[in-house]
This record gives C-alpha cells, sequence and structure tokens, in this order.
C-alpha cells in the first residue's frame, strides 16, 4: 500500500536546512523535476500482483458520453469498496497532526454589498438546511490567510462531502468557495491539495508556514519530553 505523501514547494524536509532544501530544489529544477514531491497515489491493497490493468473499453450503460474502461473487481480480501467511500483521510502517512475533518471556506467581497447578502443567505441556509454539520461564524473582516472575509463549514465523512459538495455547486450562486482536507500541513491543505469552486483567491500563506512549524516543534517537544521520562 502506497501513502502519498506531499510536500508543499519551499517546505523543509525533517530534519533539512534551508541550504540543503535550496541545493535539492535547484537539483530537481535542473533535471526538468518538479520540486513538490507528490509520493503514489493511496491504494488499499498491494496490487503488485494483480493483472495489468487492460485498454478495453465498452458502451456506457448508462448512456452518459463516451465509452468506458472495463474495470478489474477489487481482490476479495480487499473488501468490495474501497474504505474511501467510508470516514475521511486521516493519518494514512503516520501524521498524528491529521484530523478527519474537511473544510469549506465560502468567501465574499467585501466591496460588493450583493454578494454579503447572498453569503448571509447561504450561511443560514446551510445551518437549516445540515443542522449536523458544523457552521462557524459569518466573518465581516478577512482572518488569518484569507483575504477576504468568508464563513467555514466542516464536514467529517465522505457522504456529508458529497452532500455539501453537490449542495454548494448548485447555490454557491456569485461566491468563491475553498474546499480542503485537513492532513496535518496547513499550507499544502491550503495550496496543493485544496480543490476551488469559482474564482480562486489567492491566500496569504505565510502565516500557514509559520503555524506548520510551530505544530512540528510542539510536536517534536512533546515526543522528546515523554522520551525523557521514560
Amino acid at each position: 500500500m502506497s501513502a502519498q505523501v506531499n510536500q508543499t514547494l519551499g517546505a523543509a524536509a525533517a530534519g533539512e536546512t534551508d541550504q540543503e532544501r535550496l541545493a535539492r530544489e535547484f537539483k530537481a529544477l535542473a533535471a526538468g523535476r518538479s520540486v513538490v514531491s507528490y509520493g503514489d497515489p493511496y491504494l488499499s491493497f498491494d496490487a503488485s500482483n494483480e493483472p495489468a490493468l487492460t485498454d478495453d473499453l465498452v458502451a456506457n450503460p448508462k448512456s452518459h458520453g463516451s465509452s468506458i474502461h472495463v474495470n478489474p473487481a477489487r481482490p476479495a480480501a480487499a473488501g468490495d469498496k474501497s474504505p474511501s467511500y467510508g470516514p475521511l483521510y486521516h493519518g494514512r502517512d503516520g501524521n498524528p497532526l491529521s484530523a478527519p475533518i474537511w473544510d469549506f471556506h465560502i468567501y465574499w467581497k467585501p466591496n460588493n454589498l450583493d454578494e454579503k447578502e447572498y453569503a448571509r443567505k447561504l450561511h443560514s441556509a446551510i445551518r437549516r438546511e445540515f443542522p449536523e454539520l458544523h457552521v462557524k461564524r459569518f466573518w465581516e473582516v478577512a482572518v488569518g490567510p484569507h483575504p477576504t472575509p468568508m464563513f467555514e463549514v466542516n464536514i467529517f465523512n465522505t457522504e456529508e462531502l458529497g452532500a455539501l459538495f453537490s449542495y454548494v455547486v448548485e447555490n454557491r450562486g456569485p461566491l468563491s468557495v475553498l474546499i480542503h482536507p485537513n492532513t496535518g500541513e496547513s499550507a499544502g491543505d491550503h495550496t496543493t491539495r485544496a480543490t476551488w469552486l469559482g474564482p480562486k483567491i489567492e491566500l496569504d500563506v505565510a502565516p500557514l508556514y509559520a503555524y506548520d512549524i510551530r505544530q512540528r516543534a510542539a510536536l517534536e517537544a512533546k515526543k522528546n519530553g515523554t522520551e525523557e521520562k521514560k
């Protein structure tokens, strides 16, 4: 099984100095490679001994567009469906800072009263339509890395993710929406792992890098303190 490791552009690896990071990135760029390492996509079972995939196509059984591939069944030991249908991503890379929570950030422009009014309506509608979700305060000003006012909604499983995603696609109106996981690396969650509905808004990622550094330092201090007590 593989675990995807997304190392954000400019972020140093564990124990890596700034000089070592720059040397690594320069070497990667000189070789025509990206300085962002994505590892391998997550697979919930070992496919190394599975038959090779074919390029066979069949007519679309639901008459929705072009032909589709013939996919192999999952191995019996792997279960009928991917575990991705269940709880959200949580710690597949062993990061203790990750959490099985996804965030929706819904933005409005502070100088556009129509957008502000619609955002308030959407904030209220989500609270009524999805009372089980965690809907946070409606900000009147920009906060944190967000350059415009917004409100945030937290979801906790794939069913909620699909439902809210579909609802927001239909009802976001003129608003931009940022959707991201919480893998324990905030800068990457808000950039390389982020999904946008509507026009993308450039965030101020500097506070996110600083937050990640503080989190890693606190975790390391806690780990060292625990080890010293043993």
